[in-house]
This record gives structure tokens, sequence and C-alpha cells, in this order.
């Protein structure tokens, strides 16, 4: 038993005696309840272990971990770097061994064209395209609020945790139009499991884990502390364990020591700088914030030292009710965007990530009864990223950045050429424009499919523009008989999606200053749609997988290895390589 290990037999009995009118809803663990019905809830848990254990197919644990912005070809690029699938002593490596003794899903791509945090997080958990799950982008432009509207805001819910100087807003899954493999577990359970997230980011952290989770943490830049919400913390304080945890002050222990090469000169070598820039690096953690300390591999330990509390203070994977383990390392993305894919510093985070991986794994293999056997981990990532413009050029590759503006100008300077003067875009969130509601009910003449056909043509004489779609035309399946078509159809929500949609060459970017050493993402192309995808432990063959997939297939395809429901919206099939699927 979870809670209640010395009273397993008592709520045993407890649970043949009163079971049968007992209904379908078991409190929650930890949950303020009668104390007939906490008797009741943790009976129930005992007879839930019951049966996964004669099932003998669910593992005690998953553990989903998304790491931010890390191209698929990372596996294979730094594969020489990375540590050896089993080490002395037989402890586990790290993304070697998740690719020799697990599922390795080679082709694993997004088949959705807005390619960010959010979206790829939310597709995770749900396994909901962004038409179905609601999340469009990490924000939107909302019309009737004519506000851009953040992906996790919620109002109605108050900040848990956050110190002086904080200035976290309140957040939830509230936007989350669908339920997570978390949220079906919880309710196939009757919340007898535990479900965790916890990241740097909280939309990472928050579309992960969904709706119901028993604990949800993410970071303050401001403060350097775990905060998290009212819509998980019910009690209105933290769990003691963040709470302690807190209290330790371990990242400002961490950001003390700047961050250089933890690799040879000759590793360095295959990285490239722009100018006469070099591959050894100097990077002190400390600053005002916490930024400069969560764009480092020790953002990262951070995050996996916090996540080997919440094993232990959680008890998850102690008895055989399944529990779910959700994380995201947001500092790979952090530095992704500061010194793009080719640098020196993208290979040294990822060589660590590797090896903090590989020390997680050992952690579990040592805490969780049956070792990593009885656990099942998926790692994968939310979007790619594609290089550093400035190098492209060096190369003679036609890409430039900054041309939003350019797209908003044409647009606007048409639409007033062409149907009359006025603010035209209220938003190019996401890559689309959104139109002005008060201006069109100014000129409600004109029927708004012709503004949006105004539009679109005037930004496909922009250069860098692929091509654009109005949101019309989409709605009414008028869109190519194309890879690209079917991701903007996937990604298209009637509420949430701007009026046009707006798809750039491969490796443009439409934001961002002139020049610059940074990148971004955003794309329906590979540099930003491929991602790893790997699954190793109870319910997956080994192997690797060439089949094309998305990483929308995960989250099915972990609700069948815990024998529960699919989420609400997840409507694809699942993974190649899971036991008893074929």
């Amino acid at each position: 038993m979870k809670r209640f290990p010395l009273l397993a037999g008592l709520f045993l009995l407890a649970g043949a005696l009163i079971g049968p009118a007992a209904g379908g809803n078991a409190p929650r663990r930890g949950a303020a309840s009668l104390p007939s019905a906490l008797l009741l809830g943790a009976a129930r848990s005992g007879l839930l272990g019951q049966t996964a254990g004669r099932r003998g197919r669910a593992p005690r644990l998953v553990v989903l971990i998304s790491i931010d912005q890390f191209r698929a070809d990372y596996l294979e690029r730094f594969a020489d770097l990375y540590l050896p699938p089993s080490q002395d002593g037989g402890a586990p490596g790290g993304f070697r061994y998740l690719k020799e003794r697990g599922a390795w899903y080679a082709d694993c791509r997004y088949d959705h064209y807005r390619t960010v945090t959010a979206v790829g997080h939310a597709v995770l958990g749900t396994g909901a395209q962004p038409s179905i799950g609601g999340i469009v982008g990490n924000s939107w432009w909302d019309t009737r609020t004519r506000k851009t509207v953040y992906c996790v805001d919620d109002p109605g819910a108050r900040v848990i945790g956050a110190e002086s100087g904080s200035k976290e807003t309140p957040m939830s899954a509230a936007n989350l139009d669908t339920t997570t493999t978390a949220d079906e577990l919880e309710l196939a359970t009757g919340g007898a499991s535990r479900t965790v997230a916890l990241a740097l980011k909280d939309r990472a952290a928050i579309l992960l884990i969904g709706h119901r989770a028993d604990t949800a943490i993410w970071f303050d830049e401001e403060t350097g502390g775990w905060v998290s919400s009212s819509a998980y913390c019910k009690s209105g304080t933290l769990p003691a364990w963040v709470t302690s945890l807190n209290g330790r002050r371990l990242a400002d222990q961490m950001r003390q020591q700047p961050w250089t090469p933890s690799v040879e000169d000759a590793a360095l070598a295959r990285t490239r700088v722009i100018g006469s820039g070099s591959r050894r690096f100097t990077h002190a953690l400390t600053g005002r914030d916490y930024l400069p300390f969560a764009t480092s591999p020790q953002g990262n330990a951070f995050v996996f030292d916090t996540a080997k509390e919440a094993v232990r203070a959680e008890e998850l994977g102690r008895d055989e009710v399944p529990d779910f383990l959700a994380m995201n390392l947001s500092s790979n993305d952090y530095v992704g965007h500061r010194y793009g894919p080719d640098s020196a510093e993208v290979l040294d985070i990822s060589v660590r990530t590797d090896r903090q991986l590989a020390d997680f794994l050992g952690f579990l293999n040592r805490s969780v009864p049956g070792g990593l056997a009885a656990v099942t981990i998926a790692i994968s990532a939310d979007h790619g990223v594609v290089p550093i413009p400035e190098l492209q050029g060096q190369d003679g590759v036609p890409v430039a950045r900054a041309i939003g503006a350019q797209i908003v100008g044409a647009a606007e300077r048409a639409l007033d050429a062409q149907v009359g003067a006025g603010d035209w875009i209220a938003s190019s969130d996401n890559g689309e424009l959104s139109l002005h509601p008060d201006t069109v009910a100014r000129f409600a003449r004109e029927p708004r499919e012709r503004l949006e056909h105004v539009a679109v043509a005037a930004v496909m004489g922009v250069e860098g523009v692929l091509f654009a779609v109005g949101k019309s035309d989409v709605l009414a399946g008028r869109v190519p008989r194309s890879n690209l078509g079917r991701r903007i159809t996937q990604s298209l929500h009637p509420h949430r999606s701007g009026d046009v949609i707006v798809i750039l060459k491969p490796q443009w970017l439409a934001g961002g200053a002139r020049t610059g050493t940074g990148t971004s993402h955003g794309s329906p192309h590979p540099d930003d749609t491929h991602v790893p995808l790997l699954i190793a432990g109870a319910g997956f063959r080994a192997g690797t997988y060439t089949t094309p997939v998305s990483p929308a297939r995960l989250a099915p395809s972990l609700s069948h290895v815990l024998r529960v429901g699919r989420p609400s919206g997840a409507d694809e099939p699942l993974l190649p390589g899971l036991a008893g699927a074929e």
C-alpha cells in the first residue's frame, strides 16, 4: 500500500466488507474526507493493486520525459560521446541504453504545423492534435476578450508557493479541452494512482500531466523555487516535500559554479561558431534572476534531483497500483535558442543530459521494486530547432530572420487598398494573422472569406513565405492534398486559430532581431518536427522501428500499457512494437 503499508490487511478486509456499496468514486489518496470514506479509498487501492499484480503486465511506474528542443539527429550526431548501454557494474547508460534495450522510433515526426512548446507537450500528454485538444500555440488571440491568452492561464486559480518578488500568475490545464494519459489513470484507479509532473516551464508540466494531477510544480525564475497552482494544491499549500526542497535553496547552490565544457577539444571541433568566436566557453550562471541558471546543464540537474525527491516522497512505483511521473528538461531549449543546434553549448548539454539520464535510470532501478523491468520510460521532445540563419548564410543557403513585420505590413496595406483603411491585423501570434473584429465589423458588407483572400494574396508575395491560406478555406477543406495540407487541417482550431495561416520556407524565421546568434522553431518542416521517441520497459518490445510515427501515438500507447482508457481526444493508432497490440 502506498500510504498505509502497516494496515494493508485491515484495509483489504474493509474493502471486502464494504466494497459492494462503494460505487465508483473512491477519494484521492491524501484528500480530506470522512474516516469511512478514507478507509474505503485505501481498501480500493489495495484491491486495485491486486488486480494489477494478477495481470502482470501493467508497469508500477510510467515515466514520461520530454527534452525540450531536442532534435532527433542529436541521438546519432553525438552518439560516440554518450555512455555505453551498460556501464561498469551493470548500471544502465542513457540514450544508448534506451536505444538498445527499448523501442527506438527512428522516424518520429509531429503532424501539426506550429511546433512550439505548448503544442508539443499537449500532443505528448493527450495524443490529440491541436484541432481537437485546443492548444494551438504558446498563446493565441482571443476575439472575445480582445487579448492574447497564454496557453495555461487560469484567472480562476491561485498561485501556490510564491515567494516575495515573484511574478508568477495563476495557471492550470483549463484551456486543454481533452484528458491526458495521467487523467485517465486517475479515473481508472479511483484516484489511487499518484500522478506527478515537474518542469522549469509551467506549460510543460501542466500540459504533460493534465487536469487531475496529485502534484504539478514549475520553476519561478524570479525567486529560484518551485511553485504550483490551486488547481493542483487543493489544501492551499505546496506538498511538504516541495516546501522542504525550496527551503534547501538548491538552485542557489548549483548556480555558483560557471558552465564550462565537459568534453574534449576534439569533440568540440565538430561544432560551429559565427565569425571569430571560440568553441571553448565559460558562462556564469548567476544574475538578477535565475534564467542564466536555467540556460545551462545545471537547470536539468535541478529537475532530475527534484524528480528523485518526488519518487521518494510520493512513493512512486512502490506498489502495483500504477503511478505516473512526467517531467520536462527545459534547459536544452533555452540553450538551443541562445546558441543554436550546431554550437558547442548544445553538444555539451546533450552529453550532460545523457549522463544525467543514466544516473536517473540507475536511481529508478534501485528505488522501484522490480527495477527498470517494472517501469515504462518514454523519452521524446516537444519540437526541434532550425540552424542559426547567419551560419546557413555563410554556406550560401538563402535564409533570413525577422520577416514577421513584413508579413503583417503586406496584409495591412493590401486590405487598406482593396477594402478600406483600418486597423486590420489584431495579432500575429503563432505566425497566424488575426483580423481585428472591430475593423471587420466596420466593413460588414465584405464577406470574411474575401478579407482572408486579400491578406493571403499579399502575404504570398513576401520573400520567405512558402504558403498561406485563410481559415475559411481550411474549414471548408480547401487545402492541398499533401503533408503540409494535412498538418494545417489538424492544427486549426475553429475558435482559437488565426484567420490567415502563414507557413515560411524551411529554416526562415519570422521573429527576432535582424541579426544575432540565436535561433528558433515553429515550422512544419523536418528541422522542427523530427524528434526522438525512445520507450523501454514493461509493455514494449526492443527494436528499431523505421515506420513513420507521430508523437501523438504515444499517449494512447501508454494508456494501453496501463490498461486504462484512451485520452478523450487521442484518435491515433497504437505504436508498433507494443506488446500485445498486433
